[in-house]
Protein backbone atom coordinates (compact mmCIF):
# COMPACT_ATOMS: atom_id res chain seq x y z
CA UNK A 1 0.00 0.00 0.00
CA UNK A 2 2.54 2.17 0.79
CA UNK A 3 4.73 1.59 -2.09
CA UNK A 4 1.66 2.40 -4.26
CA UNK A 5 0.87 5.22 -2.95
CA UNK A 6 4.53 6.53 -3.74
CA UNK A 7 3.73 5.07 -7.08
CA UNK A 8 0.57 6.86 -7.80
CA UNK A 9 1.54 10.60 -5.97
CA UNK A 10 4.38 10.18 -9.16
CA UNK A 11 1.58 9.77 -11.38
CA UNK A 12 -0.63 12.57 -10.37
CA UNK A 13 3.04 14.88 -9.89
CA UNK A 14 3.39 13.78 -13.95
CA UNK A 15 0.08 13.81 -15.11
CA UNK A 16 -0.20 17.78 -13.54
CA UNK A 17 3.25 18.69 -14.86
CA UNK A 18 1.08 17.99 -18.77
CA UNK A 19 -2.10 19.60 -17.79
CA UNK A 20 -3.34 22.90 -19.33
CA UNK A 21 -5.16 25.66 -18.14
CA UNK A 22 -8.50 25.19 -19.15
CA UNK A 23 -11.13 23.05 -17.24
CA UNK A 24 -11.41 20.76 -20.40
CA UNK A 25 -8.16 19.67 -19.72
CA UNK A 26 -8.15 15.71 -19.52
CA UNK A 27 -5.13 15.67 -16.76
CA UNK A 28 -6.36 17.17 -14.49
CA UNK A 29 -9.76 15.34 -14.72
CA UNK A 30 -7.09 12.18 -14.34
CA UNK A 31 -4.77 14.05 -11.95
CA UNK A 32 -7.95 14.17 -9.66
CA UNK A 33 -9.48 11.23 -10.10
CA UNK A 34 -5.71 9.47 -9.55
CA UNK A 35 -6.13 11.24 -6.71
CA UNK A 36 -8.92 10.77 -5.15
CA UNK A 37 -8.53 7.07 -4.50
CA UNK A 38 -5.94 6.89 -2.17
CA UNK A 39 -5.81 7.63 1.25
CA UNK A 40 -4.02 7.57 4.33
CA UNK A 41 -6.40 6.59 7.33
CA UNK A 42 -3.63 6.83 9.54
CA UNK A 43 -3.05 10.87 8.98
CA UNK A 44 -5.04 13.66 10.79
CA UNK A 45 -6.92 15.77 8.66
CA UNK A 46 -4.90 18.35 6.81
CA UNK A 47 -1.51 16.29 7.27
CA UNK A 48 -2.11 14.17 4.65
CA UNK A 49 -0.46 15.44 1.50
CA UNK A 50 -2.45 13.52 -1.19
CA UNK A 51 -5.90 15.40 0.87
CA UNK A 52 -4.03 18.51 0.11
CA UNK A 53 -2.85 17.66 -3.54
CA UNK A 54 -6.49 16.75 -3.97
CA UNK A 55 -7.85 20.40 -2.79
CA UNK A 56 -5.76 21.98 -4.67
CA UNK A 57 -6.62 20.38 -8.20
CA UNK A 58 -10.02 20.24 -7.38
CA UNK A 59 -9.91 24.18 -6.66
CA UNK A 60 -8.57 24.92 -10.08
CA UNK A 61 -11.00 22.66 -11.82
CA UNK A 62 -13.73 24.79 -9.99
CA UNK A 63 -12.24 28.01 -10.52
CA UNK A 64 -10.62 27.95 -13.70
CA UNK A 65 -13.08 28.91 -16.05
CA UNK A 66 -13.54 32.36 -14.33
CA UNK A 67 -9.80 33.06 -14.06
CA UNK A 68 -7.43 35.27 -16.49
CA UNK A 69 -4.36 32.89 -17.82
CA UNK A 70 -2.00 34.15 -14.65
CA UNK A 71 -4.35 33.15 -11.96
CA UNK A 72 -5.37 30.18 -13.72
CA UNK A 73 -0.94 29.46 -14.10
CA UNK A 74 -0.71 30.20 -10.24
CA UNK A 75 -3.23 27.88 -9.34
CA UNK A 76 -1.48 24.94 -11.49
CA UNK A 77 1.24 25.77 -10.35
CA UNK A 78 0.14 25.03 -6.52
CA UNK A 79 -1.10 22.17 -7.23
CA UNK A 80 1.62 20.96 -9.06
CA UNK A 81 3.75 21.79 -5.79
CA UNK A 82 1.39 20.48 -3.56
CA UNK A 83 1.61 16.87 -5.48
CA UNK A 84 5.52 17.51 -5.41
CA UNK A 85 4.93 17.43 -1.53
CA UNK A 86 2.65 14.37 -1.68
CA UNK A 87 5.60 12.56 -3.79
CA UNK A 88 8.68 13.37 -1.42
CA UNK A 89 6.35 12.06 2.07
CA UNK A 90 4.95 8.93 -0.05
CA UNK A 91 8.33 8.15 -1.38
CA UNK A 92 10.01 8.67 2.12
CA UNK A 93 7.27 6.33 3.65
CA UNK A 94 7.86 3.77 1.42
CA UNK A 95 12.13 3.85 1.39
CA UNK A 96 11.69 3.99 5.23
CA UNK A 97 9.17 0.47 5.61
CA UNK A 98 11.51 -0.92 2.60
CA UNK A 99 14.14 -1.04 5.63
Amino acid sequence: MIADNCVTANEVHAVLESARRHAADSNLEKAAHLASFTADNSLSPGEDPRESTLAAIETLRKGIDGMDAAEAEILLLEAIRSAERWVRFACSEADRTAK
